[in-house]
């Protein structure tokens, strides 16, 4: 285990222990999550090294990895997923209407696809061998598994996609500065990732699925995330909630908390969480930043 030692966030030294979670997905290990006493920001401390971080990930419910389609979670997954891909991609076009679109963790290459079909330019990075040959042999993408982003050159790609892939996110700060590295002056990035502060996560505590620990490395609130994305060079300029998160997160945490599913509970959850979120985003179980670089200043004294 990797003990950290200062807060990505504001670089202070200082935690306090917030919460203890189970990963209930694979080891049904114990991780603790700590908060940062200047900046509040919750992260697991500590977390598995990188050799041992794989098996955390050997889990039927990773079925972006696998694309499993037996099972009623699993093909409620893949109905929502052919929703959410036209709705990204909308997203997307609404942004930028052509160019070089990289998606970062693509998984087994259906978004990615969707974007190739609709005249972009694609590139993919996806760590996960399964995933990725899956994506290979179905569609014939451009795949690599470089999360450090090295092999792209300078001021290389129009737009970024990351539909819950930033908290994976071994070294948070340099990978940003890498997607500012890459990224065009006009381009944007789709940061999607779960809410702390959501109205689903505050009913279930620790029994609350987007902990997902110990794969989930980092933790956002609206306000962590954008002093983050602000301290390495970008600004966010438009939040969007992701209203089918918050029923897949409750059936997943209905069933950590009561050790079966419950569909019918699991629906009236998602359904609390998303009505509230209308009225105040911090609700929403989960958030799409759409980012941009920040301006810098055309001349200095």
């Amino acid at each position: 285990m990797r003990y950290l030692k200062q807060c990505p966030v504001c670089n202070n030294i200082k935690f306090k222990d917030w919460l203890i979670c189970t990963d209930h997905s694979v080891s049904k290990e114990q991780f603790n999550i700590v908060s940062c006493e200047t900046c509040g920001f919750l992260f697991t401390n500590p977390k598995p090294k990188d050799d041992d971080i794989n098996k955390y990930y050997i889990s039927s419910n990773y079925i972006s990895h696998t694309n499993k389609k037996k099972g009623l979670l699993n093909w409620l997954y893949q109905l929502v997923r052919k929703i959410t891909i036209h709705k990204k991609l909308k997203l997307l076009k609404k942004f930028k209407e052509n160019g070089t679109h990289l998606d970062i963790g693509c998984g087994t290459g259906e978004f990615l696809y969707a974007c190739k079909k609709n005249d972009y330019k694609t590139l993919g990075i996806e760590p996960s061998d399964l995933a990725r040959k899956k994506a290979v042999k179905n569609y014939n993408l451009n795949i690599s598994d470089d999360v450090t982003l090295s092999s792209l050159k300078n001021d290389s790609i129009d737009s970024i996609s990351m539909w819950h892939v930033l908290e994976h996110i071994n070294d948070i700060n340099n990978f940003i500065i890498q997607l500012n590295r890459i990224l065009k002056n006009n381009g944007v990035v789709f940061i999607a990732v779960p809410n702390t502060e959501s109205w689903d996560c505050k009913y279930y505590g620790k029994y609350w699925a987007a902990w997902d620990v110990p794969i989930h490395f980092w933790h956002f609130s609206r306000k962590t995330l954008t002093t983050l994305l602000e301290k390495n060079g970008f600004k966010i300029i438009e939040e969007k909630p992701m209203w089918y998160d918050a029923f897949y997160i409750s059936i997943l945490s209905e069933e950590y908390k009561k050790g079966r599913k419950n569909y019918f509970i699991s629906f009236l959850i998602g359904m609390i969480s998303n009505l509230l979120a209308i009225f105040n985003k911090n609700n929403t179980s989960s958030l799409t930043y759409i980012v941009k670089k920040k301006r810098k200043n055309c001349c200095s004294n």
